[in-house]
């Protein structure tokens, strides 16, 4: 069977890099306008750089900043489609792409698949999640076909919800060490970096347990050997 691309669709694909650049070629054809508001107020910051923007309101000058702007929406739409999770679903294998990174996890060692809200989550036989990332289009119909028409066990929701429970700091239920990377974790979901939290979700799963985020708060479970 042929293999199964998901992600962005072509309709997707056209928006961003169709979409991205309208928009930002309008913002550029506005900014002369609003330098122009924004100085008339009795007093505004970068008052000098705004009367060089002001004064870009005609000619080429007007070209070259809207030309700017279409570039800088042609640059997001190119950075977007580069980080967004590409999955060939294949009968031997899946692979994952985004950004520069690039995984594979064989068939054998896949458990369950399943959805969460726009998540994709892949999990092995002792039931740690090899992958759980955000997926353009998870909810469709036609990510769950792709996974099904290739022999994957795809179920309807995690089974092992009723597993989880809210992680607080120093929780006595947890290993030291547990608690501490969660600590870590929490600090970095906080600052928002999504690398360090998936790297540190990957040391909680080294020592026995799982994690996953509910809003702005981190759920864990012991792994589970099937």
């Amino acid at each position: 069977m042929a293999d199964h691309e998901l992600g962005l669709t072509r309709g997707d694909r056209a928006l961003l890099f169709g979409g991205l650049p309208l928009l930002g070629g309008l913002a550029g054809w506005g900014l002369p306008a609003l330098a122009r508001w924004l100085l008339s107020l009795p007093w505004v910051p970068f008052a000098g750089p705004l009367r060089l923007v002001r004064d870009l309101d005609s000619g080429w000058g007007l070209v070259a900043i809207v030309a700017a702007g279409v570039l800088l929406g042609g640059v997001l739409g190119l950075v977007a489609v580069h980080e967004s999770l590409r999955v060939t679903v294949a009968d031997a294998a899946l692979t994952f792409v985004k950004g520069d990174d690039r995984r594979t996890v064989e068939r054998r060692d896949v458990d369950h698949v399943f959805v969460d809200g726009k998540v994709l989550v892949v999990l092995d036989r002792q039931s740690r999640q090899v992958v759980r990332d955000r997926l353009e289009n998870a909810g469709s119909a036609r990510v769950e076909q792709a996974f099904r028409s290739h022999g994957y066990p795809w179920v309807a929701a995690d089974p092992y919800e009723t597993l989880y429970r809210r992680w607080v700091p120093d929780l006595p239920d947890l290993p030291a060490a547990v608690n501490a990377v969660l600590a870590a974790r929490a600090k970095a979901l906080e600052a928002k970096s999504a690398a360090d939290a998936d790297e540190l979700r990957d040391e909680v799963q080294k020592l026995g347990f799982t994690v996953r985020d509910v809003g702005t708060t981190q759920h864990w479970r012991p792994l589970v050997r099937t």
